[in-house]
């Protein structure tokens, strides 16, 4: 480092560290305490973990009638991920589902009522969790097979992505015991099935 490059790194070591001394002041909520510090560690941790970087991927393979969805997690900068919901939406008059495989799933535990499909609304509803958190690039989330009604492009689609927890697509992690969806919103369609 050129002497100048020093200078101004010491300069804001300095700086930092009192701005951080100076936020030790305890404030009483309650009968709880809090420092500054804290509260903004947390802020900090909060927004580095809910930063949207996963992708929800669809890859098909026909098989005569029969179509095998693998639904997959991309997560590229190796997220903690604990649970996904993974609810899609497909045209019935062109698709029925037919089951949802996860014995390959990187998850192990299943959402209640879900993993399942509502062939006469056109959903897929797949919900998975695991104990431990998992930061694979690509995660497996389960297998769908539909069986082809008819000939015809179908589409497949995220369903009800929102940015916060209260759609129905997401892929979750745990800050401070909260979940954050990191889930990027996904392409529409998601999926083509020529």
């Amino acid at each position: 480092m050129k002497p100048k490059e020093l200078v101004i790194a010491a300069a804001l070591i300095i700086l930092f560290s009192t701005l951080v001394s100076g936020c030790q002041m305890v404030e009483q909520t309650g009968s709880a305490k809090i420092t500054k510090k804290t509260f903004i560690e947390e802020f900090v941790m909060k927004a580095v973990a809910a930063k949207k970087e996963v992708r929800l991927s669809l890859k098909a393979v026909r098989e005569g009638a029969q179509v095998r969805v693998t639904v997959n997690l991309e997560n590229p900068n190796l997220k903690p991920i604990t649970s996904t919901q993974a609810w899609l939406s497909f045209d019935p008059a062109l698709l029925q589902g037919k089951s949802i495989n996860v014995k390959d799933s990187a998850f192990s535990l299943m959402a209640p009522y879900d993993n399942t499909f509502d062939n006469k609304a056109g959903l897929a509803m797949v919900g998975r969790a695991n104990p431990k958190p998992l930061t694979d690039k690509t995660i497996k989330v389960a297998e769908l097979v539909f069986d082809t009604a008819k000939d015809g492009t179908a589409m497949v689609d995220a369903y009800d992505y929102q940015d916060d927890l209260s759609g129905h697509t997401s892929a979750n992690v745990l800050v401070n015991g909260k979940p954050f969806n990191i889930l990027l919103k996904p392409d529409s369609p998601l999926l083509i099935i020529e």
